[in-house]
């Protein structure tokens, strides 16, 4: 069974998380690689184990589980850190998202939407048929990012500028959706553009 494959990026705080809840109101499938990156360190996977090996005991919360919160603290500022994190974490995400994409039930529509933040860093485009990026103001990005994280702003836009920039991003994704006014206008931005989506792949 052919799936259509959309990717929805955009840096932290663009709102992909509430793009992807309003293509599920539309009744496709929607897949969250944040999730999956927890599901591959979760004790006893592969992920976990190699990154307690590199980080030791002291990455591990009292419950056994890996603390996220710690990890990224450390590796913020350390970018041979990073790397070795990213190597160990990104083929293994990669690879149970491939997985539940095609294990997926697919009732309604025969289409996922998966938020995908490092798409374009990772060379994931070729993964996907349709590509949006979510965009938004800086100081907005900001605002959420410290809201969301519990962290100050300067260390929001520490996070902000180890991603890539948005203009990038809006360069190479196949559609943009504008994320700066309310809720309501944003899902009505969706809205027209799964018309569209929808017309070009899934009409027989």
């Amino acid at each position: 069974m052919k799936i259509l494959r959309i990717a929805v990026t955009g840096s932290a705080g663009s709102g992909k998380s509430l793009v992807c809840h309003r293509f599920k109101t539309h009744g496709l499938g929607t897949l969250d690689c944040d999730v999956i990156a927890r599901q591959v360190v979760e004790p006893g996977m592969p992920g976990f184990k190699k990154i307690v090996e590199v980080f030791g005991r002291s990455i591990v919360q009292k419950d056994g589980t890996l603390d996220r919160t710690r990890l990224r603290n450390v590796i913020v500022d350390d970018a041979i850190l990073r790397k070795k994190v990213e190597d160990i974490l990104h083929p293994q995400i990669l690879r149970e998202m491939v997985l539940q994409i095609e294990n997926a039930v697919y009732k309604e529509k025969k289409a996922v939407a998966v938020e995908v933040p490092l798409l374009f860093e990772l060379g994931m485009k070729k993964q996907f048929d349709v590509t949006i990026a979510v965009v938004a103001q800086d100081i907005d990005l900001v605002k959420r990012i410290s809201n969301r994280d519990e962290v100050s702003n300067k260390n929001a836009q520490k996070m902000l500028d180890l991603q890539m920039s948005q203009e990038d991003k809006m360069a190479m994704a196949d559609h943009v959706v504008i994320n700066k006014g309310t809720m309501a206008e944003l899902f009505e931005s969706v809205d027209k553009l799964f018309d569209k989506i929808e017309k070009e792949f899934l009409t027989t």
